[in-house]
């Protein structure tokens, strides 16, 4: 029996794949199914048995989060633990050690009786981190693996899984959230209703969907301008460059009648320094009269904001993404899908390019911006925002 565990009560469908399991383990799961729940309670059992184990997860934010939850619910156990090194050492030998795959070498010498792999379909470097990393590790104790993720395209994760299918060492499940019966049914047909299908069947159903220029399809895309005359808000997305193969700043203008209808009335890109995007920002303000503009806020691009802010009397505020841009997004592509967004005529033909083209296209500037300016819109009703306001 294991010292300890994250949870004393497994769902029924986390018993399954304990049941099932084999040597190498990949679950294709969806949102909220338990994953990262499933895979700290594989972590603490054999650390608790006296094991030396690794966790690897693809950005420091999601290791950092497993970190903390399992000093907490470790503490009477923990021998030594160092925060810096984010390594976790328990009283009868066992060890855990956190690593992000940020780097491919995550891991490179060390020795581990188990490696699981959190939200494994994001980490850019997987293939590389597994086959020249991960698995030598796990020679020494004939190591067990878990891959644990929701889908994302279809990289190497996907090839993991086919291969899964076919060898005797490995088993597969693919797992669609409503296995999960903590999450209730009005919820997951809640997103089923909102979200774009091929999102939903990503995200809810775990399946993989190839989505090359697929998010918004050309026949969603319809051109009107509002009856009446709503309010504007305008939606930056920030690229202080003037190189030929600089991202650009993006501006989007947009409106959002009673209805419920949103219209898109404006897109502009340019790529300038500093004090030229600036004038680009007030220009656009002159133009559209904004009651919001909102204005990506992190690292440098935050001093655009904090100068606009000193210099102007513009409505700005700054929005510090805490999503990858994709999810930003697909509140917006699902109004798409919905037949509720309208392009005004004469948009410029760039901008409907990348649209169709997201996430795969070469740019995605105005994708971005057009997320910025529905979060602007969130926050001109009062609602939802879907990221963060900066304290600015």
């Amino acid at each position: 029996m294991p010292l300890y565990q994250i949870s004393d009560n497994p769902h029924p469908g986390q018993r399954r794949l304990l049941a099932e399991r084999r040597r190498f383990n990949l679950a294709v799961m969806g949102r909220r199914w338990g994953k990262t729940r499933l895979g700290l309670n594989r972590l603490v059992a054999a650390a608790g048995r006296g094991r030396p184990v690794g966790w690897f997860a693809p950005q420091y934010k999601l290791l950092d989060e497993a970190f903390r939850a399992v000093r907490q619910k470790l503490a009477p156990l923990i021998a030594r633990q160092d925060a810096q090194q984010h390594r976790i050492e328990v009283h009868g030998g066992g060890s855990i050690d956190f690593w992000t795959l940020e780097s491919p070498d995550a891991g490179r010498g060390r020795k581990y009786a188990l490696a699981v792999i959190d939200e494994s379909a994001m980490a850019r470097n997987l293939e590389e981190a597994w086959t020249a990393a991960i698995r030598p590790t796990l020679a020494d104790y004939q190591g067990r693996a878990w891959f644990l993720s929701t889908p994302k395209g279809t990289n190497y994760f996907k090839t993991l899984f086919d291969r899964a299918g076919a060898d005797a060492e490995w088993a597969r499940w693919q797992l669609p959230t409503h296995d999960n019966p903590f999450i209730r049914p009005e919820e997951i047909e809640a997103m089923r209703l909102e979200l774009p299908s091929l999102i939903y069947q990503q995200e809810v159903l775990a399946q993989f969907v190839d989505f090359a220029g697929a998010v918004l399809k050309r026949e969603w895309l319809a051109t009107s301008e509002p009856a009446g005359k709503p309010a504007v808000v305008l939606g930056v997305d920030l690229a202080l460059s003037t190189k030929t193969e600089a991202d650009w700043t993006a501006i989007v203008a947009m409106s959002q009648e009673a209805s419920g209808m949103v219209y898109l009335r404006d897109a502009q890109r340019m790529r300038a320094p500093f004090h030229q995007v600036l004038q680009f920002i007030q220009q656009m303000a002159a133009k559209w009269n904004p009651v919001i503009i909102a204005i990506e806020s992190v690292q440098y691009q935050a001093a655009v904001v904090q100068e606009l802010l000193r210099t102007t009397r513009l409505p700005v505020r700054g929005v510090r993404p805490d999503k990858d841009k994709l999810t930003r997004f697909l509140p917006l592509a699902a109004r798409y899908e919905q037949g509720l967004v309208k392009h005004a005529p004469g948009l410029p033909g760039w901008f409907e390019d990348e649209l169709l083209a997201f996430p795969v296209g070469e740019h995605d500037d105005a994708a971005d911006a057009a997320a910025y300016a529905w979060a602007a819109l969130g926050m001109a009703r009062g609602g939802p925002v879907g990221l963060k306001v900066a304290g600015l």
